[in-house]
């Protein structure tokens, strides 16, 4: 039934715009109004159909983007490609703040001493 949703309501605009241009051509009222109660019907069915798609296209979308991802960061581990954690420098203390990889530079590092207190 879903399948067959967007061909139900394609014809349905086709045959009530077809009504509907007879309709008015004829000067036939009747035609008239069942042609343009036909349009009617179609439209939202076209739009569902529309949206359904759309939908069902970037949830499938979605998927291959996190598939791929997650294999890209699998080849990754595999190669050893990523950085390993930085050893210890040796003669620094532990508590020392830990420098940022890369271009970071901190501008104010945090130090224990001027810490505020509340008043």
């Amino acid at each position: 039934m879903i399948r067959q949703a967007p061909i139900t309501a394609t014809v349905l605009l086709l045959v009530g715009l077809s009504a509907g241009t007879l309709g008015l051509l004829g000067t036939n009222a009747d035609l008239w109004r069942t042609g343009l109660f036909l349009t009617l019907t179609a439209v939202p069915l076209l739009i569902t159909g529309t949206l359904r798609r759309v939908l069902r296209t970037s949830e499938q979308a979605l998927t291959d983007a996190d598939r791929a991802g997650y294999v890209r960061a699998l080849d990754h581990v595999a190669r050893g490609l990523l950085d390993p954690p930085a050893p210890p420098r040796p003669g620094h203390p532990a508590d020392e703040p830990e420098q940022s990889a890369g271009v970071v530079i901190q501008l104010r590092p945090y130090d224990r001493r001027t810490e505020r207190k509340a008043q």
